[in-house]
């Protein structure tokens, strides 16, 4: 089946209206096969949803003393009468829907007609300088396209009001407007037939609460448990809609109420619009880790992480006046957020050198002085700017309404501009953007067009729903047509993960990622904004799509991104790396790794090359901290009962010299299948006081203090955010960007607030 964007059947099947299964089935494939018949179809159900919305802050009508005997008198329809029998019950909201639909006719298509232009879909092409008349005309064809599509918008809505003044008329209904203009102000049972029950009613209230005038619809069906409530009122100067719906049966899960459908009991139903400033973030919950016995557990083994974004989003809170949600805090975010003076490889790896250098310190806890403190860094071979690989970058773009905000998309349009300048004639750029539907915005060209790729900046426009799936397929799509061998292939997301409408599952979009990266396209992760940010759902994908993942609050913050740490961001010098730590039961009574809770691999990960991991990029620093507690330290960890198969021997320290630990790392070249192994040992004599251990090592300490502090841990005693900014500020040492010295303030700030908030 052949379909153009304006055929009425695509309407129709977008709107769920096509009975017929064989049409439905062939009408689907057809939108499968077609960027540009998936897009129409996006767009429809936006303006389905719009409507729904607009129609849904519609207060039901108000009665009059003379429609309420009119109807008491009403000739009740046939029960052969389906049609009409069914509506009746539901008369009351087919009035309001009527009333509505007016309204929405003449809000809707203005807005329609003054909607921002559609990023229309292009193969993707080579472009230059001179190519932006293309661009233009591209537009024009956008807008004729959205004006075809509102004038059949318009045409159904004009039809949907017609069906139902013409229902209303031969059911004598009232016309939803009250005659005297008065509200109702008791209630008025309306007895009905009914193929559920015959004892079924329907009522209208209107109540008034303080200054807020409420109007109910209700209808009750009470041999079959079932009933609904829509609710319309305005407070204060804000118009807030609630729905409420209770039900046990199939009926109530099924009916729907301008386009709201019942949910089973058990779950939480009616709830008002939130205010704006309502918080919807959401991220995924952190367990704190155990101390662990190696006489249990001697193997601890785990993935490298070298994202960013919990650090600066904690940061955020803390400018906001405001202690971040303890599962915000992703303490090796926050420890690898800086740089350390670690000696990277000297040799490139073009002359066999390792991709990068490992280095162990062990020394005091400050908070618990019997324990220990063991800090096992990895620090990536600088490449020079100019022997990077040729990059062929793909920018998805989220232009959906919740990225109308100065600290969203205008970042990312001025984030992406740092980053462009850094670029030359060996890149490549293209820009997909995604809303109600996905478009390709900058076919993939050269990074040397910067005018072409300004103008493409210049007229993104933020507006509609989340359809993320929509672009991330388009992204990927993109990013492999113009695959480079050996250079760097990826895709940039930049949203705020409020993904709303289309593909929202975020197992489903992860192994759209995942298969990005078998197929050598990597995803970097950069998040905006606040109130509505879906932290949990950009960890998943940065995870999955082997990138990284770094949360932009700030213009600072995007220069930090873009410009000082741009190569180990964007590029990569190893893949799949795991760190796997055995400890002696000779001089470790027990571990505990701070931090990398969701970075938490099984023993046997470690060995299974097909198992993947994190990568590093060039000047990278991964650093993660360990507290031990050495034989004859005060520690009862959890404990097995005795094994009965196993013959435990007794433990002594007898080895003043001996090893505390060995430490094994396993990485892969960037395009390689076989993993390479390191292999490193501490000794039990390698110990300084904390007092005279590097600058670097008490920073890292101060900051996984602090986000222990920040998180409530249990582990950190009465060490408070005194003593954490007393080391921070003795440790900052060289600090280019003055990163470390801005960490002291924000310990300061979450001190201030720990004493002022609950």
């Amino acid at each position: 089946m052949k379909l153009l964007p304006q055929d009425p059947r695509l309407t129709a099947y977008a709107l769920g209206e096509i009975e017929d299964p064989k049409e439905h089935a062939e009408i689907k494939s057809a939108v499968e096969a077609s960027p540009e018949l998936q897009a129409a179809v996006a767009s429809i159900r936006e303006t389905g949803d719009w409507l729904s919305a607009e129609l849904a802050k519609e207060p039901a009508p108000t009665i009059s003393e003379f429609e309420k005997a009119q109807l008491s008198q009403a000739k009740q329809p046939s029960a052969k009468k389906r049609f009409g029998g069914d509506l009746l019950l539901h008369w009351p909201l087919v009035a309001g829907l009527a009333a509505a639909c007016a309204l929405a006719a003449v809000i809707w298509l203005p807005k329609m007609q003054q909607a921002p232009v559609e990023y229309a879909y292009h193969e993707p092409q080579q472009i230059s300088p001179a190519a932006d008349k293309l661009h233009v005309d591209a537009s024009m064809k956008a807008v004729e396209d959205l004006e075809t599509r509102t004038q059949q918008q318009g045409q159904r809505v004009a039809k949907l009001t017609q069906t139902i003044e013409e229902f209303k008329a031969e059911h004598d209904l009232p016309t939803g407007k009250s005659k005297t203009g008065s509200p109702v102000n008791n209630a008025l049972t309306l007895p009905q037939k009914s193929a559920f029950a015959s004892s079924s009613s329907s009522s209208i209230r209107m109540k008034q609460v303080g200054s807020v005038a409420v109007t109910s619809v209700q209808v009750d069906l009470p041999v079959m448990e079932d009933s609904f409530t829509v609710s319309s009122g305005l407070r204060g100067s804000d118009s807030e809609v609630g729905l409420d719906l209770l039900g046990t049966s199939e009926l109530a899960k099924n009916v729907s109420v301008f386009g709201l459908k019942t949910r089973p009991e058990a779950d939480y139903i009616a709830r008002q619009q939130p205010p704006a400033n309502f918080n919807k973030e959401s991220y995924d919950l952190i367990e704190e880790t155990d101390f662990r016995s190696p006489l249990v557990a001697p193997l601890s083994t785990f993935s490298i992480d070298v994202d960013t974004a919990s650090y600066s989003n904690v940061r955020r809170f803390l400018n906001q006046g405001q202690l971040p949600p303890t599962d915000a805090v992703r303490i090796e975010e926050l420890i690898n957020y800086f740089s350390y003076d670690d000696a990277a490889p000297t040799d490139s790896l073009d002359e066999g050198g390792d991709p990068f250098s490992v280095h162990m310190a062990q020394t005091t806890a400050p908070w618990n002085p019997s324990h220990r403190l063991l800090r096992i860094a990895l620090k990536g071979y600088e490449m020079p700017w100019a022997k990077r690989p040729a990059s062929n970058l793909v920018f998805l773009l989220d232009v959906s309404g919740s990225m109308n905000q100065p600290n969203k998309l205008p970042l990312v349009k001025s984030a992406m501009d740092l980053l462009i300048r850094r670029l030359d004639a060996r890149d490549r750029v293209a820009i997909v953007v995604y809303a109600g539907a996905s478009g390709l915005a900058l076919p993939s060209t050269t990074a040397n067009n910067r005018m072409t790729i300004a103008h493409a900046l210049e007229k993104l426009k933020a507006g509609g729903s989340t359809n993320a799936g929509a672009g991330i397929e388009l992204a990927y799509a993109t990013a492999r047509a113009h695959f480079i061998e050996g250079g760097n292939n990826r895709v940039i997301l930049c949203t705020d993960g409020d993904f709303n409408v289309g593909q929202t599952n975020r197992s489903a979009l992860a192994d759209t990622a995942e298969a990005g990266a078998d197929q050598g396209v990597s995803l970097t992760v950069l998040g905006f904004g606040m109130n509505n940010y879906k932290d949990d759902m950009l960890e998943t994908l940065s995870n999955k799509g082997k990138g990284s993942y770094a949360y932009i609050d700030s213009s600072a913050e995007a220069r930090k991104v873009f410009l000082q740490d741009i190569a180990s961001n964007l590029f990569k010098i190893a893949k799949d790396v795991k760190i796997q730590v055995e400890f002696n039961p000779e001089h470790v009574k027990a571990y505990r790794l701070i931090g990398y809770e969701n970075r938490r691999l099984k023993a046997e990960d470690f060995n299974n090359d097909a198992k993947k991991a994190g990568d590093i990029g060039p000047g990278h620093s991964v650093v993660a901290l360990y507290e031990l507690v050495p034989v004859g330290a005060e520690l009862t960890p959890p404990s097995v009962d005795p094994l009965r198969y196993q013959a435990v021997a007794e433990i002594e320290s007898t080895v003043p010299n001996g090893e505390v630990a060995t430490i094994k790392l396993r990485y892969k070249q960037p395009e390689g299948t076989t993993s390479q192994l390191i292999t490193h040992s501490v000794q039990s004599d390698e110990i300084l006081p904390f007092e005279q251990s590097s600058d670097d090592l008490r920073f890292t300490t101060a900051v996984a203090a602090f986000g222990l502090r920040l998180t409530g841990s249990e582990h950190l005693g009465d060490f408070g955010y005194a003593q954490i900014e007393a080391i921070a500020v003795d440790a900052i040492g060289k600090d280019p960007g003055g990163h470390r010295s801005e960490f002291t303030e924000l310990v300061r700030r979450a001190e201030s607030l720990s004493k002022s908030q609950p």
